[in-house]
C-alpha cells in the first residue's frame, strides 16, 4: 500500500501544481490584457488545482496520517 499512497500523493501534487501555475499565469495575463476567454476555463483550472488539495486534506482527516511519510 505504501507505493500506491506515495504515487497518489506525488501525482496529486504534480497535477495540482501544474493547474495552479496555469491558473495563476492565465489570471495575471487576463488582468494585463483582457480577452474573450470563457469564464468556465478559469473554473475548470481552479477545480484542477483545488480538487487534489481537497482530496489530500480529506484523506488525512479520514485516515489520520499519510503512512509513507512516517519513519
Amino acid at each position: 500500500m505504501w507505493a500506491a499512497e506515495y504515487a497518489g500523493t506525488l501525482f496529486a501534487a504534480i497535477i495540482g501544481a501544474i493547474c495552479f501555475a496555469v491558473w495563476s499565469i492565465s489570471h495575471i495575463v487576463e488582468w494585463i490584457e483582457p480577452s474573450r476567454v470563457a469564464s468556465a476555463y478559469y473554473r475548470y483550472t481552479l477545480t484542477g488545482w483545488l480538487a487534489p488539495a481537497l482530496a489530500l486534506v480529506l484523506y488525512v482527516l479520514l485516515r489520520g496520517e499519510i503512512e509513507w511519510m512516517q519513519a
